[in-house]
């Protein structure tokens, strides 16, 4: 974290290292290291402010585990949307290619800010789910 976003007094400003970042957990060990650190950190606040504000989807910011935090930030109304020019041909759109409307209730945003369509991914999920048993069957 200190080195995309360094915070005047933050307890984890020098902890990781290439063998060892406890804010992007691979164990269970490391997540609670982290947690533990956030706890007494005086920049916990505007940490987790930095990573509401980017959508940061990953990795342990404000004392949040990853879980947490995209919970928020989908609360929140998602990640923060991509600046597309007023003339760009996908900024005005209000519905995907195949007519869905892109609202609340229809549309993620991707972890790098694209906007999908729920109801596009169920059908593509349920074509998958359908080719991977006729495969395990046999069947062609």
């Amino acid at each position: 974290m200190s080195a995309t976003y360094p915070l005047d007094g933050a307890i984890c400003d020098g902890v990781a290292t290439a063998d060892y970042d406890p804010f992007f957990p691979t164990t269970p060990e490391d997540e609670l290291d982290a947690l533990a650190m956030c706890r007494i950190c005086p920049a916990q606040v505007p940490c987790l402010a930095y990573a509401m504000e980017t959508g940061q989807m990953f990795g342990i910011w404000g004392g949040k585990t990853q879980r947490q935090l995209r919970r928020l930030i989908r609360a929140h109304g998602g990640p923060p949307r991509r600046r597309v020019a007023p003339s760009h041909g996908n900024a005005s759109k209000t519905h995907c290619a195949y007519g869905h409307p892109y609202d609340p209730a229809n549309t993620y945003y991707t972890p790098t800010g694209e906007r999908r369509c729920r109801a596009c991914r169920r059908v593509r999920v349920a074509h998958a789910r359908r080719l991977a048993r006729m495969a395990r069957r046999g069947e062609h």
